[in-house]
C-alpha cells in the first residue's frame, strides 16, 4: 500500500513538458480561428455600414426628387448635384468629418465619410482594405449624377425636359 500511495502523489505533481505543448498549441489554434472570424465580422460591418450610408443617401435623393415633381414645388436638380448629398439626410453617420476642399492623405482618419468641396464627391477612407475586395483601394468616391433623356425630336414641344439624378460610385 505504501508503494501505491507513492506512485500517486508522485502522479500527481503537475502536468508533464508533453501535455503542457499540447495545451499551448490547442489553444494556438483555437485563438487563430477566432482572431479570423473577428477579423472577417468587422470586413462585414464595415461593408455594410458603407453600404447602408449609400442607401439611405440614394432613398433621400429620391424622395428630394419625388417631392420636386408634387404640384406647386419644384426642385433644381442642377443645385442637388453640386451639394453635399449627406445633408439631405436627418442624422449624418457618426463618422462624418465634415466637408473638405481637396484634403491631403492622413489629414481625415480612415473609416470616416467626407465631402470633398473640390470635385463634389463623397468619400470614404477604408479602415479595413479587404472589406471591398480590393486590396489597392484606400478609399470609396461617390457623386451625385444629374441624368437627362436625350432629345427626342418627336417629343411635343412644351414637354418639360426629363432630369433625374443618381448616387453613384465613381473611380478616382
Amino acid at each position: 500500500m505504501v508503494f501505491l500511495s507513492t506512485f500517486v502523489t508522485a502522479k500527481q505533481r503537475g502536468a508533464s513538458l508533453l501535455e503542457f505543448g499540447v495545451a499551448v498549441a490547442v489553444i494556438g489554434i483555437l485563438m487563430t480561428i477566432l482572431l479570423q472570424r473577428i477579423w472577417y465580422y468587422q470586413d462585414e460591418a464595415e461593408r455594410t455600414s458603407v453600404q447602408l450610408t449609400v442607401a439611405n443617401v440614394r432613398a433621400a435623393l429620391e424622395i428630394k426628387v419625388t417631392q420636386g415633381k408634387l404640384p406647386g414645388r419644384s426642385v433644381d436638380l442642377t443645385i442637388l448635384a453640386e451639394q453635399n448629398p449627406l445633408n439631405l439626410l436627418i442624422d449624418k453617420p457618426i463618422n462624418y468629418a465634415g466637408e473638405y476642399f481637396a484634403p491631403q492623405d492622413g489629414e481625415i482618419s480612415k473609416g470616416n465619410w467626407y465631402f470633398d468641396r473640390s470635385n463634389k464627391t463623397l468619400v470614404y477612407l477604408l479602415n479595413i482594405r479587404n472589406s471591398f475586395g480590393d486590396a489597392q483601394l484606400k478609399r470609396l468616391k461617390f457623386k451625385v449624377k444629374l441624368l437627362r433623356l436625350p432629345y427626342s425630336p418627336a417629343k411635343p414641344s412644351g414637354t418639360p425636359e426629363s432630369l433625374g439624378v443618381a448616387f453613384e460610385q465613381v473611380n478616382d
